[in-house]
C-alpha cells in the first residue's frame, strides 16, 4: 500500500502547485495560501520523490533483513496515509465553502496550510528513518537499474515446445473416421503455466480448423464459476448479442445455444474450468451431432480431466526440456533477436535451469531480464534471487511472480495491484482501465505526454513484462482489452487483499459488512452492501467503489454517499438506478470519474460542485426513458471524458472548455443553436454525434474547426435525411457512419481526407448498387469495414486503395464479387466476410490465390459467418 499512497500524494502535491499557478476566470476565489506555500509544496515532492525512489528498489538487493524492509515500509505507509487523509479532508474543506464567505474560505485555507507544514515533518521524520537503515546496506546504489520495455517486438505470440502438440491436436479436431465423428470432449490437463490456453489458441486459430467447423466459440470460465456467463460468452461468439437474449434465464439461453449448435458442426473452447459441477450442467448445451463437432476444455484440476478423460482424445501438458527453455528465454528476454554476450548466454541458462521448464516462469522472467539493459551484473543479481532450491511447481511460479513484482516500479505496482478489483477471468476494457488509472493518481507526469499516452505506456509496460495478456485487439490493431492469467490474477488479487497492502476488499456473498480500512471497494455480487451501519468509520478511507454484479435495481433509499467524503472513482454502470441520481454523489467534492446507468432527470443536480470531475459516463437502461441533462454539465472544468447513451439531451459547454478530448454520444438537434457550435471544445480528439430530428444541411460545418480530431462517428436517428459537411477535420484518422443512407457519389468528400486511416460504413450508411471510387481518393486507408449494405456492384483497382491492409464485409448480401484488381494490393493481409454470399467468398479466395500464384502469402481470407436468428431488434435498410 505504501506506493500506491506515496504515488497518490504526489499527485496531491502536483494538483495544489497547479492550483496555485491558475489565473482568473480558471482559478477558484477561495483558494488562496501564503506565500511561503509553494517552497512548502516543493519541498514535500522532493521528499516524495525520494520515498519513490526508495519503494522502486527490489528490496532483496536493498537488504536481507526482510523484517526491516517491513518496518520501513509500515512506517512510510502509515505516515503516507495520515498525510494523504489531513491532505485531501481539508482540500475537501475549501471545495465546500465556496460561496459561504470569505472569512470561512480563509481559515479552510489556513487549516490546509498547517496541515501541508505538519506533513514535511512528518515525512522528514521518515526521511531519516531510511537514510539510516540505507547506510547499513552497499548494494543499494549500484546494483539495480531497470528501465520501461518500450520494445514493439511481438512478445505475445513468443512459443516454444508446442509445434509437435499443436499438430497433434489439430489432427484429433479434423479425423473424422467412424468413431470420431460423434461429439468429443477434449480435455487439456497441466498445472498453471504449462501452456494450456496457449495450445488451444494456436490450434483454435489454425487455419484449417477455421475452414473446417462452421461454428467456433470461445470463452473463459468465470470463478466463482457461473452457467449464464459460460453460456452468454459462447453466445456472443456465434451471434450478435441483444436484448431479447440478454433478458432470457438460464435454461433459455441454454436451450437457444442448443438450437443453434444442432445440425452444425462446431468447436467449442472453455478455457480454465475448474468447477466439475459445471460439467453435467453444460453438456446438455451441446447437441451430439455426428459430424466431427468438439469442445475443448482446459483445466488444471484433476477431477475435471479425470472426469472427460477418454483414453484417446485428451492432451497433458509436459514441460519444456532445457534447449527448449534457453530458446524461450533467450527470444523473451532479447526481444526476439540473438543473445548479446556469451556472458549474458551463460548466465541465461544458468537461470533457466532453475526455470524447471515452466513455460510461464520462463517468460516472466525474461520479461523481467528484458527491462535490464543486457546489463551482466543485473543478469548475475537476478540469478542470485532466483536460486530457489523448491521442486513445487506451484510455490516457485508463486515466487516467481512475486520477484516480478518487486522488481516493479512503484507506479506499476499500484497501476498491476488495481487490476485485482476486477473480477476473475474478467475482459478489462483499455479505454476504461486508463481512466481509472488516471483517477486514481497512479501517474508520474512526463513531458509532452497525455495522461492517457502515459496510462497506455504503462500498460504496454505491463504487458511486455508479461504481466498482463493481450485479450482483444481492434480492427486496426490497437490493444481493445487485457486479461490477466489464472496465476497472476490469484497473486495480484492476494497481494492487494492480504495484510501486506490491505488495500482491496471484495464484497462477493451477500450480508459481507466489514469494509475494513481499505482504499478499494469491489462488489462482485447482484446485491448493496453499503448501508449506514456497514459503513461506519472505514468509509472514510475508500477511494474506489466499483460494481460488477448483474440485474440489480435499486431506488434512492438504499444509497448511502455521504460518508465516502474521498472517494475519487465511482463506477456504477452495472447498477440500474431509478431515480435520476442520488444526490448525495454531487457532495463528493473529490469525484474523478462517475459512471451510473439510471433514468429520470438529471435537471435539479448541482454538478458545478464535482470541480475534480475526470470522466463522466452516463446512459439509461430503458431505451424509452432517455435521460434529460441541464445545460451546465460539461462546463466542469477538468473533465476530459464524457460518454452519454445515445439519445440523451446534451449541450455543449458556455464557455470554452479545453481540457475535454473525448465526448460521446452527443446529440444534435434544430432545437438550439449551441448543439452545432464545436468551436466550444477546440481540443476534442474523440468526437461521436447521434442525430435526431432534421437538422439544417451546414449543422455540422463547424467541425472543420477541430483540428485536433483524430476519431468522428456518426449514427442517425429518426431523421429523414443527413447532409455530409462540407468538409471534415484535417487530421482525421478514424470515420464511422451509421444509418446515414448516403449517396456513393458523397464518398469524394471523405476519400480525399488526406490522414485516413480506418473507415467503417455501417447500417446503410452508403446506398445504391455501384460505387465507383475516383484516382486520388484514400491514399492513407490501411482498414476498411463495409456493413449490412445494398452495394451490388464495386468497380474498384489497385490504385484506389494503395495502403489498405485489412478488409471487412459484413452483411452485404448483394454484392456477389470483390474487384479482381484486389489481387494487386499487396498490402492486404485480411479480408473477412460474414454473412454474405458463396460467391463473395469464393472472389476473395480467387484475390488470395491470385497474390500467392505471384509469390505473396501474407493474405488471409477468413469466414466469420454469425448465425442470424429472428429477432424484433431489425435494422433493415431504409426505404
Amino acid at each position: 500500500m505504501a506506493c500506491v499512497v506515496v504515488n497518490s500524494l504526489l499527485g496531491i502535491v502536483e494538483q495544489l502547485q497547479l492550483l496555485l499557478l491558475q489565473k482568473p476566470p480558471h482559478n477558484n476565489p477561495c483558494f488562496t495560501l501564503p506565500d511561503d506555500a509553494q517552497i512548502i509544496l516543493s519541498t514535500l515532492k522532493e521528499k516524495l520523490h525520494f520515498l519513490q525512489a526508495y519503494l522502486d528498489k527490489p528490496k532483496t538487493i536493498i537488504t536481507s533483513d526482510p523484517e526491516a524492509v517491513k518496518r520501513v515500509d509500515k512506517e512510510i505507509r502509515d505516515v503516507a496515509i495520515k498525510a494523504e487523509d489531513e491532505m485531501e479532508s481539508k482540500l475537501g474543506e475549501i471545495y465546500q465553502v465556496q460561496g459561504e464567505g470569505e472569512g470561512v474560505a480563509v481559515k479552510a485555507c489556513e487549516d490546509l496550510h498547517r496541515s501541508l507544514q505538519q506533513v514535511v515533518k512528518d515525512i522528514e521524520c521518515v526521511e531519516v528513518l531510511i537514510r539510516d537503515h540505507l547506510q547499513q546496506q552497499i548494494t543499494l546504489h549500484t546494483s539495480f537499474s531497470s528501465s520501461s520495455s518500450s520494445s514493439k517486438y511481438d512478445s505475445e505470440n513468443i512459443t516454444v515446445g508446442v509445434e509437435d502438440d499443436v499438430e497433434q491436436l489439430k489432427h484429433t479436431l479434423l479425423i473424422q473416421s467412424s468413431s470420431s465423428t460423434q461429439l468429443q470432449f477434449i480435455p487439456i490437463f497441466g498445472m498453471p503455466g504449462t501452456g494450456m490456453t496457449t495450445l488451444a489458441k494456436r490450434a483454435y486459430e489454425d487455419p484449417l480448423i477455421v475452414s473446417h467447423f462452421d461454428i467456433r466459440a470461445w470463452t473463459v470460465a468465470s470463478r466463482p464459476y457461473s452457467r449464464r456467463k459460460l453460456l452468454v460468452g459462447i453466445l456472443g461468439c456465434i451471434v450478435s448479442l441483444t436484448t431479447e437474449i440478454s433478458n432470457k434465464d438460464d435454461n433459455q439461453l441454454a436451450e437457444q445455444l442448443c438450437k443453434i449448435l444442432t445440425g452444425q458442426r462446431y468447436l467449442i473452447v472453455i478455457d480454465n474450468l475448474r468447477a466439475i459441477e459445471a460439467l453435467d450442467e453444460f453438456k446438455a448445451s451441446f447437441p451430439p451431432n455426428s459430424n466431427g463437432s468438439r469442445v475443448l476444455i482446459t483445466t488444471s484440476e484433476k477431477e475435471v480431466f479425470g472426469s472427460l478423460y477418454s483414453g484417446m482424445c485428451n492432451f497433458q501438458k509436459r514441460f519444456l526440456n532445457p534447449e527448449e527453455s534457453w530458446n524461450l528465454l533467450s527470444k523473451t528476454a532479447c526481444n526476439g533477436k540473438y543473445c548479446p554476450s556469451q556472458e549474458i548466454e551463460l548466465i541465461g541458462r544458468r537461470i533457466v535451469m532453475g526455470c524447471r521448464g515452466i513455460p510461464l516462469v520462463i517468460v516472466l522472467i525474461g520479461g523481467l531480464l528484458a527491462t535490464l539493459n543486457n546489463s551482466p551484473k543485473q543478469w548475475e543479481d537476478i540469478e542470485a534471487q532466483f536460486n530457489i532450491d523448491d521442486n513445487n511447481p506451484f510455490r516457485l511460479l508463486w515466487r516467481t511472480i512475486e520477484l516480478c513484482y518487486n522488481y516493479l516500479p512503484t507506479y506499476l505496482k499500484a497501476c498491476f495491484l488495481y487490476l485485482g478489483c476486477f473480477p476473475d477471468a474478467t475482459e478489462i476494457h483499455v479505454k476504461k482501465l486508463v481512466k481509472l488509472w488516471i483517477a486514481e493518481g497512479f501517474l508520474k507526469p512526463e513531458m509532452n505526454k497525455s495522461s492517457e499516452e502515459i496510462a497506455e505506456g504503462y500498460l504496454c509496460d505491463l504487458i511486455n513484462r508479461r504481466l498482463v495478456q493481450v485479450y482483444k485487439r481492434s480492427l486496426d490493431g490497437k490493444i481493445k482489452s487485457c486479461m490477466l492469467n489464472d496465476s497472476l490474477y490469484e497473486f495480484c488479487f492476494q497481494k492487494a487483499y492480504g495484510d501486506e497492502e490491505n488495500i482491496l476488499r471484495v464484497s462477493k456473498v451477500k450480508y459481507n459488512y466489514f469494509l475494513g480500512e481499505r482504499r478499494w471497494v469491489s462488489i462482485q455480487d447482484s446485491f448493496w452492501p453499503i448501508t449506514p451501519n456497514h459503513l461506519m468509520n472505514s468509509s472514510f478511507k475508500i477511494r474506489s467503489l466499483l460494481y460488477f454484479g448483474e440485474d440489480l435495481y435499486l431506488a434512492k433509499c438504499w444509497f448511502i454517499f455521504s460518508p465516502l467524503k474521498l472517494l475519487r472513482v465511482l463506477d456504477l454502470s452495472l447498477l440500474k438506478y431509478w431515480h435520476g441520481m442520488p444526490s448525495e454523489i454531487v457532495d463528493l467534492v473529490h469525484l474523478r470519474y462517475l459512471a451510473l446507468t439510471t433514468i429520470g432527470s438529471l435537471y435539479s443536480f448541482q454538478w458545478f460542485k464535482l470541480q475534480q470531475l475526470q470522466t463522466l459516463i452516463l446512459s439509461s437502461w430503458a431505451k424509452e426513458c432517455q435521460l434529460q441533462l441541464p445545460c451546465n454539465v460539461l462546463d466542469l472544468p477538468r473533465l476530459r471524458h464524457v460518454r452519454y447513451g445515445k439519445g440523451c439531451s446534451s449541450y455543449l459547454p458556455n464557455m470554452v472548455q479545453e481540457n475535454l478530448q473525448t465526448l460521446s454520444w452527443f446529440k444534435v438537434t434544430d432545437e438550439d443553436s449551441r448543439t452545432t457550435n464545436f468551436l466550444k471544445v477546440p481540443n476534442l480528439k474523440e468526437l461521436g454525434i447521434y442525430i435526431e430530428g432534421e437538422v439544417l444541411p451546414n449543422a455540422l460545418d463547424s467541425l472543420a474547426q477541430l483540428c485536433q480530431l483524430e476519431k468522428l462517428k456518426v449514427k442517425m436517428g429518426r431523421v429523414e435525411r443527413f447532409n455530409l459537411p462540407n468538409s471534415f477535420p484535417s487530421n482525421l484518422k478514424q470515420l464511422t457512419l451509421s444509418n446515414t443512407y448516403l449517396s456513393w457519389e458523397d464518398m469524394d468528400i471523405i476519400g480525399n481526407l488526406p490522414h485516413l486511416d480506418l473507415l467503417k460504413l455501417k447500417d446503410f450508411s452508403f446506398c445504391g448498387p455501384e460505387w465507383t471510387p475516383k484516382d486520388g481518393e484514400f491514399l492513407q486507408l490501411r482498414f476498411f469495414l463495409i456493413e449490412r449494405s445494398d452495394l451490388e456492384h464495386w468497380y474498384a483497382n489497385a490504385n484506389h486503395f494503395p495502403a489498405l491492409e485489412r478488409l471487412i464485409l459484413r452483411y452485404c448480401w448483394d454484392l456477389e464479387k470483390l474487384p479482381n484488381d484486389f489481387g494487386e494490393v499487396f498490402t492486404l493481409q485480411l479480408i473477412e466476410l460474414a454473412n454474405c454470399c458463396s460467391s463473395l467468398i469464393t472472389s476473395a479466395k480467387e484475390i488470395q490465390q491470385a497474390q500467392r500464384d505471384l509469390g505473396y502469402e501474407g493474405l488471409v481470407v477468413r469466414d466469420a459467418t454469425k448465425v442470424e436468428l429472428p429477432t424484433n431488434e431489425s435494422s433493415g435498410k431504409k426505404v
